[in-house]
């Protein structure tokens, strides 16, 4: 009987470890689509940049109203956070032109990452 409690406990610690590792993993790729450091998330966020570190890095559990502050400092809906959106991470084959793309951008210095996001926006009438 212990063995099986054990088991099951070893699971579900397994499973929220999974989790929070999935989680910061959306958490950091959100931050970077959208240029931001983690001291800037964190101000927006009201928390800390050791905090932010953390839960990008899976360790620590994200309390739910913070988790709220979190995803409207990115401007996106806590779903965005807590599950897979799509985005390309889960697709099969061949990146997209558009994820290609997003992925050059976010390679570029900062400044020029800002002049590319601006002329898109312009374009696509965001602003």
């Amino acid at each position: 009987m212990m063995d099986a409690q054990l088991e099951i406990t070893g699971f579900y610690m397994t499973e929220q470890k999974t989790l929070f590792r999935d989680i910061g993993l959306r958490l950091t790729r959100l931050r970077k689509e959208q240029g931001l450091t983690q001291g800037q998330l964190a101000e927006r966020a009201k928390c800390s940049q050791q905090l932010i570190a953390e839960y990008e890095a899976g360790r620590m559990n994200i309390p739910l109203g913070r988790l709220v502050n979190i995803a409207d400092a990115l401007g996106v809906g806590v779903d965005d956070l807590l599950r897979d959106s799509g985005n390309g991470s889960g697709k099969r084959g061949p990146p997209s032109k558009v994820d290609r793309l997003a992925e050059q951008i976010s390679h570029l210095p900062r400044s020029r990452r800002r002049f590319v996001v601006e002329m898109i926006e312009n374009a696509l009438g965001s602003r």
